[in-house]
């Protein structure tokens, strides 16, 4: 059986399925011995005695086992921050997969390895790299869309692994996710083949040969915070006690980490980059008239430093 191998926030990922929305892995045997690979295994998954926790979607087993229900056939079981067991994925596309291993599982995944994400993406470009944090509906994949625009290369969407040692962010994978009106704002071409989910009007994007491969030191981190009625996008430096509150909030899927035991984690994360990284609350409109102006914003601020 064929495996197929690829990289992901510096880890190797292997699957006997083909994963297009990733980049290969082209350096496997230098694998990492505190991180072993991470296998994708498509089988049937285990019944368990009921879990000790509902979350949503989510089924918390234990610290290192979790599983997550979507609607639908696919079930997906996270172990031990190296295995995630995929079942009812036989007529799954490869964007709806895409969506769910590689986005809340993943997350999940990173968790178990004492590495929460952050919900953001990041871009580098004119020698700066710029990290763009929020919840969901912020504008983080827009705005990353338009520094690509501009030139930039992509770090991440949506979800960024960050080492607190050094604030050095790790690369996702090529491709972001854009709903329908802010692809065709930014000029990007979108393909049915290629929704997130099923009647969803959000697209996969691939941004091959406009990615970055390696890691990459923060310049800045913007915290989005859409504002209604905004005459144009406003910035303010967060001190290190806010950026921390701030960034835990923002950790991805921060339920599961608490359901998990890993709260303290989370807080320990998000301290030790505010500590690294200058942190802004940018307030900013939906309005795309004023998106040039917020990229002109977020390249000043991650100049200055």
């Amino acid at each position: 059986m064929s495996i197929f191998r690829y990289r992901v926030a510096g880890w190797t990922v292997q699957s006997p399925r083909a994963l297009p929305y990733l980049e290969a892995d082209t350096d496997a045997a230098e694998a990492d011995a505190a991180h072993p690979p991470i296998a994708i295994e498509f089988a049937e998954v285990e019944k368990l005695p009921d879990p000790a926790t509902l979350v949503g979607p989510f089924a918390i087993h234990g610290p290192t086992l979790v599983d997550l229900q979507p609607p639908g056939k696919l079930r997906l079981r996270i172990g031990d921050g190296c295995r995630i067991t995929v079942e009812g994925a036989t007529s799954c596309s490869s964007a709806e997969l895409h969506t769910l291993l590689f986005g809340p599982a993943f997350t999940v995944l990173a968790q178990q390895r004492d590495r929460p994400p952050l919900h953001a993406s990041a871009v580098s470009l004119d020698g700066v790299t710029i990290a763009m944090a929020g919840h969901s509906g912020a504008g983080k994949s827009t705005l990353a869309g338009a520094l690509m625009r501009r030139g930039g290369h992509l770090l991440s969407d949506d979800q960024l692994v960050i080492d607190p040692a050094t604030g050095q962010a790790w690369p996702s994978y090529p491709s972001t996710k854009l709903w329908a009106a802010s692809a065709t704002q930014l000029d990007a071409p979108t393909d049915s083949a290629a929704r997130v989910k099923p009647g969803f009007d959000k697209f996969h994007v691939d941004v091959t040969g406009r990615f970055v491969t390696e890691p990459r030191p923060l310049d800045a981190l913007l915290i989005l915070a859409p504002t209604p009625d905004l005459a144009a996008p406003e910035a303010q430096r967060l001190s290190v006690g806010e950026a921390t509150a701030a960034l835990a909030r923002l950790s991805h899927y921060a339920e599961i980490a608490t359901a998990t035991g890993r709260a303290g984690t989370v807080l320990r994360h998000a301290a030790s980059i505010a500590m690294r990284i200058p942190v802004y609350r940018v307030a900013r409109s939906h309005d795309f008239a004023q998106l040039d102006q917020l990229a002109d914003l977020a390249l000043d601020l991650a100049a200055r430093q």
